[in-house]
């Protein structure tokens, strides 16, 4: 069910240019699903100074909930079995009060989501004035299913989220998964980009970028290496960019943090070469996601990319999974340009 302006004007109780969500996927009497790419809108109504904090998450849920609420008061199957009214054209006029809890987004904030955000809201209880939520964003429920496929394939899996930009949580967080052994497979992928040209980037965006990738590996990476070096085997793999090694206008910050992030991972792998442990990093050119779909057309592709196209998520985590793996064992200290040959 595609949702527009007039129908969120109509049905719930939002004034304005406040249409945050695409479409409804699924929904029930207890539940829904809806989908949003709003976040990727530089018009989006939310913003502060051009941003988009995860704070702003909120929002997404309430307005999920409400339409959940809609829903229910404008179907008269469900409207006969479920005491719940909203405010409009459609339903009673006394209003229902909705809270929300367990709100899981797992980024710093919502710009640093490159797929759709899935607004996923769950009706816990609810006496018929007074109804309780549960709101995720899609990174917990892409991991969740990543999760069901390692169990369905006999693996072990457990999902863990943390801010990498805080040491001491990161820290508390890799200490309790150390309990139960060494982990011997990093792959450092954290990274968002804040762009401007230099002269009128403000040093909160300097700053943001820079902690994220640079100080995140930090953060991640030393207090795995004791462990893994009593083991004498590991892998760790920086996700870095072709704009670190080819440099890309209005990306000073994001280019000088994955350049760090290069030079690290040569350093590093000097340090831990003869205990059995590699340290490459990987460098992605344009590649086909939601994030590049609004940044790079078909004539720029061509023009940057001597093969004259974009590039995978699964060509990049291909190149990763022969990293980790053991007949990677004699390669280290590289960055690997996975771009098509732009580099």
């Amino acid at each position: 069910m595609p949702l527009d302006h007039d129908w969120i004007e109509q049905h719930i109780p939002h004034k304005g240019r406040m249409c945050l969500l695409d479409e409804v996927l699924s929904w029930d009497a207890a539940r829904i699903r809806c989908r949003s790419s709003s976040h990727r809108a530089t018009d989006n109504p939310l913003r502060a100074h051009g941003r988009l904090g995860a704070a702003c998450g909120i929002e997404y849920a309430a307005q999920a909930m409400a339409v959940h609420g809609a829903l229910i008061a404008s179907s008269a199957p469900l409207a006969s079995t479920v005491s719940l009214s909203v405010r409009g054209s459609i339903g009673a006029s006394v209003g229902y009060l909705a809270s929300v809890r367990n709100v899981a987004l797992h980024v710093a904030r919502l710009d640093d989501l490159e797929a759709d955000i899935i607004a996923a809201a769950e009706r816990i209880t609810g006496d018929g004035r007074t109804v309780l939520y549960e709101f995720s964003d899609r990174a917990r429920e892409v991991a969740e299913g990543v999760v069901r496929d390692i169990h369905s394939a006999g693996g072990e899996a457990a999902l863990v989220s943390f801010d990498v930009t805080d040491g001491e949580a990161t820290r508390v967080v890799l200490e309790e998964l150390l309990e139960a052994g060494p982990i011997q497979i990093l792959v450092n992928n954290a990274g968002v980009h804040d762009d401007a040209v230099l002269p009128g980037m403000t040093a909160a965006q300097w700053h943001r970028v820079i902690d994220v990738s640079v100080n995140g590996f930090f953060n991640a990476t030393q207090p795995l290496l004791l462990p893994m070096i009593r083991t004498r085997w590991g892998r760790i793999v920086n996700l870095s960019s072709i704009a670190a090694l080819v440099g890309n206008r209005g990306q000073v910050n994001y280019a000088a943090a994955k350049g760090a992030l290069n030079s690290a991972t040569k350093a590093l792998a000097l340090e831990v070469a003869t205990r059995g442990i590699t340290v490459n990093a990987v460098a992605p050119g344009i590649i086909a996601t939601p994030m590049t779909a609004d940044l790079f057309d078909a004539a720029a592709i061509e023009r940057l990319v001597p093969l004259n196209r974009a590039g995978l998520p699964e060509e990049v985590a291909a190149v990763v999974a022969f990293l980790v793996s053991e007949e990677a064992s004699y390669l280290t200290a590289q960055i690997i340009s996975v771009s098509g040959g732009m580099a």
